[in-house]
């Protein structure tokens, strides 16, 4: 898919999750349907696979995020579209800067709201529900709590897709 539309698209969801929290289907739809359309006109056959591989993938990764009520299910469709755009090869790739710059935002969320004991806390109670095996969300970092303090993935999809666009896709 141009490189132009991947940035439109990852630029305009990253506006609305930072605005509303929500990414629009109607945005996510358009992606996933111009990077199956241009990969397998562009691609062939082989082309359109690794868009429908990009996309399976792009969704997987953070499926399991979205069951723990850790994330919202815009994030994980937002992230399949952009797997189909970027495909299969580039993903993973988009998947760590995402992360990457996702932590450092939450870092700095933190730091600004102050909470650094009672976020410390909530990641000890994490961890202690990890290693007895309960993987039930927790309470305070529920995208349904209104106080938990949380970041727009969307944004940091947007900024790692920028990122990998201007530094190449080594």
């Amino acid at each position: 898919m141009p490189t132009a539309l991947i940035l439109l698209s990852v630029t305009a969801a990253g506006l609305f999750d930072l605005r509303w929290r929500r990414i629009p289907n109607w945005l996510v739809l358009a992606t996933i349907a111009a990077s199956l359309i241009w990969h397998g006109l562009t691609g062939g056959l082989s082309g359109l696979w690794m868009s429908v591989a990009g996309l399976l993938v792009g969704t997987a990764i953070l499926f399991p995020l979205f069951l723990m009520r850790g994330m919202g299910a815009g994030d994980v469709k937002l992230f399949g579209a952009l797997g189909a755009a970027v495909t299969f090869k580039h993903v993973l790739t988009l998947f760590v800067l995402s992360a990457i710059i996702a932590g450092v935002m939450a870092v700095v969320r933190v730091l600004f709201a102050r909470a650094i004991v009672s976020t410390a806390a909530n990641l000890w109670d994490l961890s202690k529900r990890f290693v007895r095996g309960r993987f039930s969300p927790h309470p305070a970092l529920s995208v349904d709590n209104q106080q938990a303090l949380a970041i727009p993935f969307g944004l940091s999809v947007a900024i790692a897709t920028w990122v990998f666009v201007l530094f190449g896709r080594q």
